[in-house]
């Protein structure tokens, strides 16, 4: 597994600058990309019924 700090750094990364002119939720596909990155993070730790929806909110237990 990897560090915190090498975990932290992965994510921002990620471009996650939103589209003002979008009247999406997320604006953008990349906001997508770090919710599935971060899907996949948490149930490498373990979190079980990791879910990722359509507005972009990751829910887990």
């Amino acid at each position: 597994m990897a560090s915190v700090k090498e975990r932290f750094l992965s994510y921002v990364k990620v471009n996650t600058t939103s589209n003002l002119e979008s009247e999406t939720n997320p604006s953008t596909p990349e906001q997508f990309n770090l919710a599935r990155m971060l899907v996949e993070e948490m149930k490498a730790l373990g979190l079980e019924d990791v879910s990722l929806d359509e507005n972009c909110y990751i829910m887990a237990t």
